[in-house]
This record gives C-alpha cells, sequence and structure tokens, in this order.
C-alpha cells in the first residue's frame, strides 16, 4: 500500500509538472559521499520514476555549508551526508525544512542519532574501523592493525593515511570518538602519534580507501561503507572494525529553499522503502540497512553530542594546526623517538621520556578548550568563511607552541644519544 500511494503521488507530481510546461520534475540533490554510492541511489530512484531528473553536486562537508549559506549559492533540494555536525550547522543557519514524509529512526539506532527528529531522516548506518592492503603489509612486514593504538606503533611510521576534521565530517566524528573515548591528553598525545606514522593527509575521506586500494598506504581510518565498496572490488583490502567508536547514520534533510518539497520528500521514502534498502545495501553503497540492528546494538558507545557541536569547530582549527601544519616535524620527532634506545642509562630514559610528553601535548588544555569566550571565537568560523583576527592569532600560536614542543623533544632525543 505504501508504495502504491508513493508512485500515485509522484504520478501527480509529474502531471502537474507536464502540464504547466515545466517539462520533467528536477531533483538537486547536494551530497558529501562520493560518486559511486550516489550514483547507485539515483539510478535506482530514477529508474523507478523515469519522468525524474536528478541533478547531483558533490562538495566536502566545508564548501557544501558554504554552498547552502551563500546567499548567491546553486539551488538545493535534497542534503545527503553521514555528518551530524554539518546538519547541525545547517539546522542552527535556519536552511532545513521539515521533513514532508514521517520518518523516524529505529529505536535501536536512536542512541546514535543526532536528534533532529522531524528534519532528518535515517536511511542506513555505517562503524568506524582500519582499512588495511594485505599486499602492502606483506610487503613491509607490518601486522594487521586492529586497534587506535595500532597506527600509533612506530612500526607503522609511513604507512598510514587520513583526512583531518576540517575536510571531512566524518574524520571529525573519528577524532572525537578518540578524545571522548581516551580523554583529552591521551587521546590527543595517540592523535600526534599517529600523525608522526602519516605519509599523507587526503582532503577527501574516500581519498583515503582509494590510496590504500592503490598501494600509497597501508593502513587507515575509515567509515566503514568505504571499506565495503573496497573490499567488493580488490580481494587484497580488508578491515578492522572499532567496536567502541561512533556510529555513523546516513542522513537526508530537505532545504528551506526547495521548490521541490514534495519531491524531495518521495525521493528520502523510495530510499526507507524495500526498493530503497536493497541500494542502500548493496556494494556501491555499502551502508547497513535498518533492518540490520546488530552493529548498532552492539555498539557501546555512544558519542556526547553536547561536546561534539560545542568545540566542533576549535577542535578542526586545532587538529590543523597541531597536526596537519606539523607532517614533516611530527614525522621527524616521532622517528627520533623510535630510534632511541636508553640502553637501561636513567638519565637517558629521563630525557626521552620527557621527549614524548613534549610530542604528545598539545598546545591546548581540556579546561581552555571548555571555556566559553575560546569556545565562541570558533562560533561559525568556518561557514561564514571570513577573517576572524582573533582566532587566527590563538591559532597561530598554537601552531609556535606546537613547533617549539617538537623541536625541544627533538634537542632531548639528540642529547639522550650523546656517548
Amino acid at each position: 500500500m505504501r508504495t502504491h500511494c508513493r508512485l500515485l503521488s509522484i504520478l501527480m507530481l509529474l502531471c502537474g509538472g507536464l502540464c504547466n510546461g515545466a517539462g520533467a520534475a528536477s531533483l538537486t540533490v547536494l551530497t558529501s559521499f562520493s560518486e559511486s554510492p550516489v550514483r547507485a541511489m539515483v539510478a535506482g530512484f530514477t529508474e523507478a520514476n523515469p519522468g525524474v531528473r536528478v541533478e547531483v553536486i558533490y562538495r566536502r562537508t566545508l564548501p557544501a555549508l558554504r554552498l547552502l549559506t551563500q546567499a548567491d549559492g546553486a539551488p538545493v533540494d535534497v542534503v545527503l551526508s553521514s555528518s551530524p555536525t554539518f546538519f547541525h550547522s545547517l539546522d542552527r543557519a535556519g536552511l532545513l525544512t521539515e521533513l514532508p514524509i514521517k520518518s523516524r529512526a529505529p529505536a535501536w539506532l536512536s542512541p546514535h542519532t543526532m536528534g533532529l527528529e522531524g528534519k532528518v531522516a535515517v536511511v542506513g548506518y555505517s562503524g568506524i574501523g582500519i582499512m588495511y592492503n594485505r599486499r602492502y603489509l606483506e610487503k613491509y612486514r607490518l601486522p594487521v592493525p586492529t586497534s587506535w593504538q595500532s597506527l600509533a606503533d612506530p612500526a607503522f611510521m609511513g604507512h598510514v593515511m587520513m583526512s583531518s576534521p576540517s575536510q571531512s565530517g566524518t574524520t571529525h566524528m573519528m577524532v572525537e570518538s578518540i578524545l571522548q573515548q581516551y580523554g583529552w591528553q591521551q587521546g590527543w598525545a595517540m592523535l600526534m602519534q599517529i600523525g608522526g606514522n602519516l605519509s599523507a593527509i587526503t582532503a577527501r575521506s574516500f581519498g583515503v580507501s582509494d590510496g590504500i586500494s592503490r598501494g600509497l598506504a597501508g593502513a587507515g581510518l575509515v567509515i566503514e561503507s568505504y571499506a565495503r565498496t573496497s573490499k567488493a572490488r580488490f580481494d587484497y583490502i580488508g578491515f578492522t572494525p572499532l567496536p567502541q567508536a561512533a556510529i555513523l547514520p546516513t542522513y537526508l534533510a530537505v532545504t528551506r529553499s526547495s521548490q521541490q518539497s514534495a519531491l524531495a520528500g518521495h525521493f528520502i521514502d523510495y530510499l526507507l522503502s524495500a526498493e530503497g534498502q536493497a541500494i542502500v545495501g548493496t556494494s556501491e553503497m555499502a551502508k547497513v540497512t535498518l533492518t540490520e540492528p546488530k552493529l548498532a546494538q552492539q555498539t557501546e558507545f555512544v558519542i556526547d553530542k553536547a561536546l561534539l557541536y560545542g568545540r566542533a569547530n576549535l577542535l578542526k582549527a586545532l587538529f590543523d594546526q597541531t597536526i596537519t601544519q606539523q607532517l614533516p616535524k611530527l614525522r621527524l620527532t616521532w622517528q627520533g623517538l623510535a630510534e632511541a634506545d636508553a640502553g637501561g642509562d636513567v638519565e637517558r630514559a629521563a630525557l626521552l621520556a620527557k621527549a614524548r610528553a613534549l610530542a604528545s601535548t598539545p598546545p591546548l588544555s581540556e579546561a581552555e578548550a571548555r571555556e566559553p569566550a575560546t569556545l565562541a571565537l570558533f562560533d561559525a568560523i568556518y561557514e561564514q568563511d571570513r577573517p576572524n583576527p582573533q582566532a587566527e592569532r590563538l591559532q597561530h600560536r598554537w601552531r609556535q607552541l606546537t613547533r617549539d614542543n617538537l623541536a625541544a623533544a627533538m634537542v632531548l632525543v639528540e642529547q639522550a644519544a650523546k656517548p
């Protein structure tokens, strides 16, 4: 009955458009996903509704946010992403409208959703984990990574890839998962050690899975759907799920400016139907469907949403100044620490311990990161895309402090190496 009603409504929309001389009905989707999963989704919808033309705009979350906030931006009807902070920013800016259909996430998935009931629909979800290239690992005699800590091991120096929170909403969730699970100090220590092992930071999150598939790195943090897609194409790709990490639902929303709200609702309704869910679970889209609760039910970790949203922009900026802008120095410092040997000498061991502490300490304490005045400096800094002198000065200070700490750590490593 639901399918019949949906098809009848679509036909009424199409007839209305054609009778008014408007031609084929058109829907514009803005997404942070890669082309492969979206192409499968759109192909299924247009095959079921041949009178509808769907245009897709592909953007990273930050450019997508700016596109939607610009007065002269391209018209968009539907937004598709796995980034809750992206939708939170859109809702805060008043850019989302109430869904034209009734949609509620299953009760077992609700703890992991962002909580914008009535404004976002969930059509699937993914976990987070480590994707790896078996051939690469065998070539360099590396073990299969099984945890966050595996990627921080000196054995993986130069063999890891990841994206950055400012470029990828899913990477932001991964970094936030580490910080919330291990705490501010220990979490940043792990992130900075992983930073020392990075061969590259990619501009897009799917650049990590692509790079690993091509043998440019051995392992990296990815959303599970990208690993599933790669595994379907390459038998040498493996994936280690991280059960104590955030679950990432796939969200859709309708923009307030959409002139095709009803058609947008039918698009979402299609993805919630049996036909749509079949596509959601294929190797192209590679999401866990809403009929598969096992992964979500087994994941005890639930991200603190207030903390996630409250420090989102500060965290993005801090990661870039502490890790993205420091890659060569991080590599050099952690390589020096990995090669250093105290040889049982107490003084040398103390020097190396101090060096490790310097290389593991972020330029901002957790207490400072919670200060309202500091958080306010970064409020909407990415959305507005305009200079903020105070925030820029603070970021420069973070960058300089990190640089100084790494330089001081190297001096201590060199002192410990002296006979």
